[in-house]
This record gives structure tokens, sequence and C-alpha cells, in this order.
């Protein structure tokens, strides 16, 4: 009987022992750790390295919130982010700083010390490439002041004059740093400024141009794929000094400029994060690679056509274990290894087909097979697109305001029809807006038509054949639900960056909506009447130009309203991909965290929508009365 309390106590304190064990190898957060996914490659990589320590190596749960360094860095001081793998210390100092000195943020450590970053050429330019049969066309390019002398080579289809430079992302600190370094160089009578609106678009602005063999000339950083897998050579600037470089981050306009320093890139975390979970903080602490190490990780990416970031973390894992068992103790070590991989999907891996290594083959083709002809059909369009833009920059502001007061009484018939639509396009000028809102205006103007121009002869075709409907209709819910950057990233490859891709975003976008309508309509029209046209002698042609379409007007005009709005809500993305105008006022105020910009931007593309809308409506009733 003495025994029974004796063992119970050594029970009891076996089961005290394992429980303190479980709990030491669980997670010491009961929700997912939240990591901030920044649109560029690097950053995805390390993520995905981090969350496999952490879900196999600590029992955590993990998740990613995508977006871009400004707003995912404000997220990180409100907690909404637990983890940025790579904060660029260089081209966010200043938010960086503040949130510092607020307490909202720690930085965990350097993640990699080496980053570079600086004004890029394809190295075929300077010395040719035979392989290629790409003669050396800039021989004497290897420092930025050359450039000038190189301008026609790097021509800005918008604006031929000059040549294109393109400008760190939209937003971004190095995007203000390179602006200011044009000025001192004297470049900018002879460049265009083109700033990209995400980190995807530059990409492949360089990509295409490369795969053509054509000039380019843009910034870029390191490490990344694209340093890794092009051959590209950084123009010199006049030498890095650490005074020389912050006398000119702090004041560009009177301080000259210097090469870009070897940027420091460090993981940032919540500050409330770091000290409810200091097991996990001391594992980001003891995060660190290199250039070199993410570099061969992007290579990767490169190499094996349909790899996520995940499988090139996987294969760091596999080839690295002296380096990534730095980071924890033992025992996580030997957990993430003895850990059964689990597969990415449950879905059985050998019924998988993959076509992305067929389409990017198929894509790869026609850049390089059909570049001359691609480039032709661009040249048109935006010849085009720049004649509208000027033909509604040259009008005298008041005179757009009269017509379009003429055109709103002219749709709705009221006397408070034009004060209205005057009094709107008047607060756009007064916004400080005009000018963008004329490049918005011509890039929409030269979309709706295009659209009307190939909407309503494939609708009326639709309306005529049943079995093209049912082939159609699937092909339009694609046009109007596939993510816009689906299709940007062939667009971009073919057409390059600028209002050429933006419009064929467009099309695609704001077509379906006409095409639709337009096939309702004339469905709807009663038999009876075309029975009695063709009864007495009338053709088809007659029939339909005479009784379909005007009894068709009313379905076809709501289509027409349907495609200006969403070609106007287009300008956002459209200014992603370098298209500029209002909505690129909009996605700097969306960078910046510009609250003021951002919705001033917004409420001019609400004024033109309300201004659109109300005139289309209002001739689709007419049509409907008569």
């Amino acid at each position: 009987m003495t025994r029974l309390p004796a063992l119970f106590l050594v029970l009891f304190a076996a089961l005290i022992f394992s429980a303190s064990a479980v709990r030491a190898d669980s997670c010491p957060l009961e929700r997912p750790i939240m990591f901030g996914g920044l649109d560029w490659d690097s950053n995805a990589f390390h993520t995905e390295v981090a969350r496999i320590v952490l879900e196999e190596g600590y029992g955590c749960r993990t998740d990613v919130l995508p977006g871009s360094s400004l707003p995912l860095l404000t997220g990180l001081g409100r907690g909404d982010i637990d983890v940025l793998m790579e904060v660029w210390l260089d081209n966010v100092t200043e938010p960086w700083n503040e949130a510092l000195a607020r307490g909202d943020v720690v930085s965990l450590g350097t993640n990699f010390p080496d980053a570079v970053q600086g004004w890029y050429v394809p190295r075929y330019l300077v010395e040719g490439d035979a392989a290629r049969g790409i003669e050396a066309v800039a021989p004497g390019l290897s420092h930025v002041r050359d450039l000038a002398r190189y301008k026609t080579l790097f021509r800005d289809p918008e604006e031929p004059a000059k040549g294109r430079f393109y400008n760190c992302i939209l937003g971004w600190s190095c995007e203000v740093l390179n602006t200011a370094k044009l000025r001192a160089y004297g470049l900018e009578d002879d460049f265009t400024n083109f700033r990209p609106g995400t980190g995807a678009a530059l990409a492949a602005a360089i990509a295409g141009a490369y795969e053509r063999g054509e000039p380019v000339v843009a910034y870029y950083w390191g490490p990344t794929w694209v340093l890794g897998a092009f051959d590209l050579m950084r123009l010199e600037e006049p030498p890095y000094e650490p005074a020389k470089w912050r006398a000119f981050a702090d004041d560009p306009a009177n301080n000259p400029p210097t090469a870009y320093p070897t940027v420091e890139v460090v993981v940032g975390a919540n500050a409330d994060f770091a000290e409810g979970a200091p097991r996990i903080a001391e594992f980001l602490k003891a995060y660190e690679t290199s250039n070199a190490l993410t570099s061969e990780a992007l290579a990767y990416l490169r190499a094996n056509p349909g790899a996520r970031a995940r499988d090139a973390a996987r294969n760091f894992l596999e080839r690295h274990p002296e380096i990534w068992k730095a980071w924890v103790t033992p025992e996580i070590a030997a957990r993430i290894e003895g850990k059964a991989r689990m597969p990415e999907s449950s879905f059985p891996e050998f019924l998988e087909l993959s076509l992305d290594e067929p389409i990017n083959a198929a894509t790869r083709a026609l850049v390089r097979n059909y570049g001359g002809f691609f480039e032709a059909v661009s040249t048109g369009l935006l010849a085009i697109i720049l004649a509208v833009e000027t033909a509604l920059k040259a009008l005298p502001w008041w005179l757009v305001l009269l017509l379009a007061a003429a055109t709103g009484y002219h749709a709705m018939r009221h006397w408070a029809a034009p004060p209205l639509f005057a009094g709107l396009f008047f607060l756009v000028g007064i916004l400080g807006l005009w000018d963008l809102a004329m490049q918005t205006l011509a890039l929409t103007a030269v979309s709706v038509f295009f659209a009307v121009l190939i909407g309503l002869p494939a609708g009326i075709g639709l309306a005529r054949s049943h079995r093209a409907r049912i082939i159609a209709r699937p092909i339009l819910d694609a046009m109007q639900t596939l993510p816009s950057f689906v299709y940007l990233i062939p667009a971009l490859m073919l057409f390059g960056l600028g209002k050429v891709p933006a419009l064929f975003a467009t099309l695609i976008y704001a077509t379906p909506p006409l095409i639709r309508l337009t096939e309702l309509g004339l469905r709807l029209v009663e038999d009876r009447f075309t029975e009695v046209a063709a009864d007495l002698g009338a053709t088809r042609w007659q029939r339909l130009w005479d009784i379909e379409l005007p009894l068709a007007l009313p379905n076809i005009m709501a289509g027409i309203n349907q495609t200006i709005m969403m070609a106007l809500s287009m300008v956002v993305i459209a200014s992603m991909i370098g298209a500029r105008g209002l909505g690129e006022e909009v996605l700097l105020g969306i960078q910046r965290l510009d609250v003021g910009r951002g919705l001033v931007a917004g409420l001019a593309i609400v004024l033109l929508a309300i201004v659109f809308d109300r005139i289309t409506q209002a001739y689709g009733k007419r049509a409907e009365h008569r």
C-alpha cells in the first residue's frame, strides 16, 4: 500500500516532464505567423526557407500576405505582419527609421550584406554576341555619362526625340534617387524617366528586350534572377564614398551623385511579435545568407521551369545543411531532417500536367521570331493613342468644358446637364490633374473605340450562330475573370511597357460586356418584325441594319456604358505597366502611402466616370423610348 502513492508520484512527474517537453517542442504562438510577401523573387525564396523551418522545426503555422514595400512595412509596424525577410535599408530609409524610433519594429539581423544595384545595359550592346548574330552597336558605352551619345539607340516610342530609361519601381526610394541622378548626369533632356509600377513589369521589359536582342537601359538590383539569367553590364558611376552618398541621398538637388553602395538587407519584425516569441526571434537573428547564395537559389528557379519559391527553398535546405543548421539548435535541425516531406498537393503527382514550359517556350519563340511584326503593330497603335492624346491636350480647357456641356445637353435634354458636366470637368482641373486626365481620357477613348470595333461585329455573329455562342461563352468568361497580370505578362514580353500593352489589357477586360449585351439585344428582337420585313423582300443586311440593330440599341448602349466603366477601372492596372495618367497618381499614392494623393486622383477618375456613365445612359434611354 505504501508503494502506491510513490508510484503515483513517479507517474505524475513523468507526465509533467512529458508535457513540458511537448510545450518546448510546440510553437510559442497559437495563431499563424504572418510573413510579408514582397513582390520579388529573392524575398519569396527567403520567406519559404523561414516558413519550412518554422513549420517543420518549431511546429508553427505560417501564412503570407502579399504586397509592396511601404504598405507591408506599415503593416509590420501595426502588427498585421510579423516578419519581413528583406528590408532594403537604402530603399525604405525614412519609414523604417521612423518605425524603429517609435518602437514598432525591430531589426533581427542581416539577411545578406552585399546586395548590389545600379544602371544596366545588355553586354551585347558593347561587345556584341557572335552566337546570336548581334553586333556591338555601342562599343564606347561604359559610363552613365556616355548615355547621352546613344540616346537614339534607346529611343522611347512615346517620345521619339528621347531615349527611354527604365527607372526603379514607382514610389521606392531608388526611384527618387534615380530621378535625381538623371538630372545630375545631364540626361534629363535626353531620356524619359519611365517608372514601372511593379517589379514584375520592370523584369518583363528587360527580359523582352533581351530576348529580342534590342537595346535597353534600366535600373536593377541583385540578387535577382534577371542578373543571373541575362548577361548585363553595370554602367560606371563616380566611385561610392559614404560621406558623399549620404549628402546626395539627403539633398540630391545640391550634391553630386555617386555609385550605389553595397546594400545591407535585414530581417525586420514587429516589436511585440519578437518580444512574445523569443525562440523564433533567435532563429531569425541567426538567419544569414549572401548575395551569391541567394542568386544560386534564384538560378534554380530559372533552370527548372515550373519550380516555385518553395521548391527553391527545399533545394537550398538539401544542398546547404552546413549553413541552415547553424541557425537552429541540434534538436530543431534533427526534427527538420527527420520530418517526412509532405506532398505539396493532395492530388496525385503522376496525373499532373505541366503546361508552364510549353507556354514559356512558345512566348519566347514569338518574341524571337516575330518581334519585328509586334513592334510594327505596337508602333501603329501607339501612334493612334498619341494622336488622340495630343489633340486633347491641344484643346483649350474652356473648349473641353463647352464640349462636355453640349454633349450632356444633347444626351439628356435637360437644363441642368450643361453646368453639371462642365463643372465636373472644371473640378478635375482645379485638382491640378488636367493633363493626366487627358492622358487617361485618350487611352480610354482609343480602348473603347477598338472595343466597339471588335465587340459589335462579334456580338452580331454570336446572335446569328448558336454553335459560336457555345464556343465563345467560356472564352468571354475567362477574359473577364482571369487576373489582369496573367495576360499582361505576354503583352509585356511582346510589346514592352507603356500604353500599347495597357490598351490590350483594357480591350481583353472591357470588350466582353459589349459582346454579350449586343448578342442579347439582337436575340430579344421578336421574329415577327424580321419575318414581315423578309416577306416584303428585305435582304438580311437590310433587316439587320433597319430593324434588328435599332431595336437592340438600348442593350448595345448599355454594353458601351459597361465597356467605358470597365475601361476606366483599368487605369490603375495600366499604370503598373507604365501607362501614365490618373492611374499613376493612384499607384504612387499606394506605394508611398500618400492618402491624399491617391484619394484626389481616385476622385478625378470618379468624376470622369460620372460624366461618361450619365451620358451613355441618357443615350440608351432615348434609344429605348424611340
